[in-house]
C-alpha cells in the first residue's frame, strides 16, 4: 500500500507539473484585454508568483536539459550562443559538468553562467542571479570580454570571437559606448531574454542605479536606443526551435516561463518606442 501510494503521489505530481509549464494553463488567468504597461505589470505579477528560485549550482544541472544542443549540431553538448556556429563547425564545444570555469585564459578553455542582464548591476542578489531565463551556459572567456557592456550593434570592433561575436562602439546615435554584439542567429534569443527581464523585475530595477540600458522606470524600463535594438533584435530573429525547447524544459525547473517566447507579439503590445 505505501508503494502504491507513493507511485500515485508521483503521478500526481508529475501531472500538476506538466499543467503548470503549459502555455494556455500558465497564461489563463491574465486579463488579455489590457494592454502597454498595465497589461506588463499584470504579466509581471504572473512571473513572479510562479517563480520558483533555483540554486546557483543548480543551474548547471539544469543546463543538462534547458541547454544541450539539440538543434544545430545534435550532440547534447553545451548550447553556448557564444561559441556556436549554425550550418558549421564550432570552434570548440563543451560536455555538461565537464571544464567548468574556474580561471581561464583562452576561447575554449572552459564555460560559466552568463548572466545577460550583469550581476553586478543588481549586487549579485537572488532571485536575479539564478535566474535561469537571464542566465544561459557561455564561454568563459568571452563572457569576461562582455562583462557588463550593454548589447548593441558595434562598430570600430575592438575584439571578436571565434564564432563571430563582437565588442565594439556602438553605431547607435544615442548611445556611443562599448557594447557587445551576438551573431545573428542569437540577437532575438537575447532580446526575449532581456524583455522578460524586464518584465519579470519590473519592480526592482527602477532600484538598480543608473546603467546604459534602463531609463530609471518601471514602465519603460529600458533607455529607448536600448529598447529600440531589443524590439528590432526580437523582430529581425523570430522565435527558433532551441528556445521554444529551453522555455518548456527551463518551466521544470523554475516554474515560470518567458512569455516573449510563447507570445512575441506581447513585446511590441506592450512597448511603443519612436
Amino acid at each position: 500500500m505505501k508503494k502504491l501510494h507513493y507511485t500515485t503521489l508521483l503521478l500526481i505530481l508529475s501531472i500538476s507539473t506538466s499543467a503548470n509549464c503549459d502555455i494556455e494553463s500558465y497564461y489563463s488567468k491574465l486579463p488579455t484585454h489590457l494592454s502597454g504597461y498595465e497589461f506588463k505589470s499584470k504579466l509581471s505579477s504572473l512571473l513572479a508568483k510562479t517563480h520558483k528560485g533555483l540554486s546557483y549550482s543548480a543551474l548547471l544541472k539544469a543546463y543538462k536539459k534547458t541547454d544541450k544542443d539539440t538543434t544545430y549540431d545534435v550532440d547534447n553538448s553545451v548550447m553556448d550562443m557564444y561559441s556556436e556556429r549554425p550550418g558549421g563547425k564550432d570552434p570548440y564545444r563543451y560536455i555538461h559538468s565537464q571544464r567548468v570555469c574556474g580561471s581561464y585564459k583562452n576561447e575554449g578553455d572552459c564555460y560559466n553562467r552568463e548572466h545577460l542582464f550583469p550581476q553586478g548591476l543588481f549586487d549579485k542578489k537572488r532571485p536575479m542571479k539564478t535566474d535561469i531565463f537571464h542566465v544561459y551556459p557561455t564561454d568563459g572567456k568571452v563572457n569576461g570580454m562582455r562583462g557588463s557592456y550593454p548589447f548593441g550593434e558595434a562598430k570600430e570592433v575592438r575584439w571578436s570571437s571565434k564564432n563571430g561575436s563582437k565588442l565594439g562602439y556602438s553605431n547607435n546615435p544615442e548611445y556611443k559606448g562599448l557594447v557587445f554584439e551576438p551573431i545573428d542567429e542569437f540577437k532575438g534569443d537575447i532580446a526575449r531574454a532581456m524583455l522578460y527581464f524586464a518584465v519579470r523585475y519590473e519592480s526592482q530595477i527602477p532600484r538598480f542605479g543608473y546603467t546604459p540600458m534602463t531609463d530609471g522606470s518601471y514602465e519603460q524600463t529600458y533607455s529607448t536606443w536600448f529598447l529600440k535594438t531589443l524590439l528590432k533584435w526580437h523582430k529581425e530573429d523570430p522565435v527558433s526551435e532551441h528556445e521554444r525547447k529551453r522555455n518548456d524544459a527551463a518551466c521544470g525547473f523554475q516554474r515560470n516561463r518567458n512569455p516573449f517566447i510563447d507570445h512575441p507579439e506581447w513585446a511590441l503590445a506592450i512597448w511603443e518606442v519612436h
